[in-house]
């Protein structure tokens, strides 16, 4: 790893650790992985934290493809159309189905004008968009 990453991470850290501390986040963070907990509600999302070239990543698993629709090419089809719309309607959260046949939730912030108020912003939005889409899916809070 190139030191410009690690700072960039340790960074990450640090303010994710302000956010926790000083209560704008309800979150447990266990190394790169947060556990954000939703306002009013026991559910909570797991979402994992790196770096990729000038941006920080945030991820999330909302589903296994074939746990919430099967394995039908009619399904599949349906389950993309929905996912497409979705992105179109919601911009700020990208979902897509990865090579390991999950649904997963992504948003990406430049680093270099990152601040605490804007990745509290962008966690606690992934954590509720995509924990709402699990639940539309599957009714299940899995992940």
């Amino acid at each position: 790893m190139n030191v410009a990453k690690t700072e960039a991470i340790g960074e990450l850290r640090e303010i994710v650790d302000q956010l926790i501390s000083t209560g704008k986040l309800d979150a447990e963070r266990k190394n790169l992985e947060l556990f954000v907990q939703l306002t009013g509600s026991t559910r909570q999302q797991r979402i994992a934290m790196s770096v990729r070239h000038s941006v920080y990543e945030f991820t999330t698993v909302i589903a296994n493809v074939t746990n919430v629709i099967g394995s039908t090419q009619k399904a599949r089809r349906d389950l993309q159309f929905r996912i497409w719309r979705r992105n179109a309607l919601k911009p700020v959260v990208a979902l897509y189905i990865d090579d390991q046949d999950q649904i997963i939730g992504r948003i990406t912030c430049t680093i270099e004008s990152a601040h605490a108020d804007e990745v509290s912003f962008y966690l606690a939005t992934l954590a509720r968009d995509c924990d709402r889409f699990e639940y539309i899916l599957s009714g299940s809070d899995e992940y």
